[in-house]
């Protein structure tokens, strides 16, 4: 499922750079077409999320935008007050191994286009 994010945010971080969209792809890994639908319509899967993210060096908080019309629901079989929350820790490194990744892989990026 697609996350909504700034795109304006987007945009003036990339250009704030003075990166060119194709550029912006080619340091992050994501497609040339991906940046320009996500500086467009602020959709991204959540590995473009965390790709842009790694390479702006960004929190993905800080160009999030919370979409106040999905709520959460337990499932049918699931009673009041039982819901299984997600693991604080594994998912806090989980995020960190995959910013991480993405981190290497863009860098790996720029450094081969600079040599």
């Amino acid at each position: 499922m697609d996350m909504k994010l700034d795109n304006a945010k987007i945009k003036q971080l990339r250009e704030s750079k003075a990166w060119s969209q194709a550029h912006l792809a080619a340091v992050s890994g994501i497609s040339l077409r991906t940046i320009q639908r996500i500086e467009k319509t602020g959709s991204a899967s959540p590995e473009s999320v965390k790709s842009l993210c790694a390479t702006f060096g960004i929190q993905i908080k800080e160009i999030a935008i919370a979409d106040n019309h999905q709520v959460e629901r337990p499932s049918c079989h699931v009673k009041a007050g039982h819901e299984k929350q997600p693991n604080k820790v594994t998912t806090k490194v989980m995020n960190k191994k995959a910013m991480m990744a993405s981190f290497v892989l863009a860098f790996a990026i720029a450094f081969l286009l600079t040599a």
